[in-house]
């Protein structure tokens, strides 16, 4: 990356001193003065060469030691050997030789120094800028390893929440001897199939997310006394949208550790709905004033963190108690 960008800087000093002889250098070539334009383009070389070495070597030294004799005495330097450099150009080509040679000394020095007035702080101004790119594009290329990196340990913090909570129920199923443990096992190998080949990805298709949902729910169902009072709707073509994995998933984890679940009267209520390339996922569930679960868990922090880093500005999440009933509203932009 570093190698490119040098590049790149190359190719962008080479454009634009280019087009600066091109401008200047036209008027010389309607004359069909070929011989004045060589000796222009011997000035013009000798003068980009004392702008690089205040570009590349006076200017960052006194970036990094901040100290102005250097600079100042530097730029005299230049001064002083670009006079007699010129001094001599001139006389090689019989240019500019009228006058005492103090006169043409002085004539000279100041003709640098004038131009040194614009070719310094061009220099600077051009170090400046280029640092400031640079410096800028490594703050975004951190900021986007920090960000990929926090989202990679708050998918990993998912799959260990999940297990705990999967696992403890498999647990009381066979515990009570249960026929129903065998399912389980095998309902929980299909959604690690999910967990494993499908979670690493940015995106996954929506129906995906919502079949591991299903799959979910019909889990949570066999470790229930009674019949399980959970109601999940859909709404929309799931087909044509894609999501984060594992994004919905705490907001049921949720409700299965702190819901009443066999309550007809108050059935939990689950809804997932597509429409204007937005995903409105609710959830509606009585509050168990029963045994809570004694983990302090961290779905819900990890899935609100995870929709500021993947949809930031895309999404709005709102949570309400109203008496024992638990309602959460989610709002996705999608597009």
């Amino acid at each position: 990356m570093k190698i490119q960008t040098m590049k790149q800087q190359r190719l962008l000093h080479a454009g634009f001193w280019l087009l600066m002889v091109v401008i200047i250098t036209e008027p010389i070539i309607r004359a069909r003065d070929t011989q004045g334009m060589m000796e222009w383009l011997i000035y013009f070389a000798l003068y980009l060469s004392s702008f690089y070495a205040n570009y590349s070597w006076l200017f960052p030294r006194w970036q990094r030691d901040r100290q102005w004799a250097p600079l100042l005495l530097g730029w005299l330097g230049l001064m002083l050997l670009d006079t007699v450099v010129v001094l001599g150009l001139n006389a090689f080509f019989g240019r500019y030789q009228e006058g005492t040679i103090d006169f043409k000394i002085l004539r000279w020095f100041l003709h640098t120094g004038y131009l040194f007035c614009y070719l310094m702080p061009l220099g600077i101004a051009w170090r400046f800028a280029e640092d400031w790119f640079y410096h800028d594009r490594i703050k975004r290329r951190m900021e986007t390893q920090q960000l990929t990196t926090e989202l990679a340990f708050l998918k990993s913090q998912l799959n260990p929440h999940f297990l705990f909570n999967t696992l403890n129920s498999i647990y009381v199923l066979a515990y009570q001897q249960s026929p129903d443990t065998a399912d389980a096992v095998m309902k929980l190998s299909e959604m690690m199939h999910y967990m494993m080949d499908d979670s690493n990805q940015d995106r996954v298709p929506l129906r995906k997310e919502l079949a591991y949902i299903e799959q979910l729910i019909a889990l949570q169902r066999l470790r229930v006394h009674g019949e399980m009072a959970c109601h999940l709707t859909v709404n929309g073509d799931l087909d044509q949208y894609r999501i984060a994995p594992l994004l919905l998933v705490p907001f049921v984890e949720n409700i299965f550790k702190h819901a009443v679940l066999n309550d007809a009267a108050h059935p939990v209520e689950i809804s997932l709905v597509l429409c204007n390339d937005q995903l409105c996922f609710q959830a509606a569930n009585l509050i168990n004033e029963g045994q809570k679960d004694p983990g302090k868990g961290i779905g819900l922090v990890n899935v609100q963190r995870r929709l500021e880093l993947l949809y930031p500005g895309k999404y709005r999440y709102e949570t309400s108690i109203s008496g024992r009933q638990y309602t959460i509203a989610l709002t996705i932009q999608l597009s």
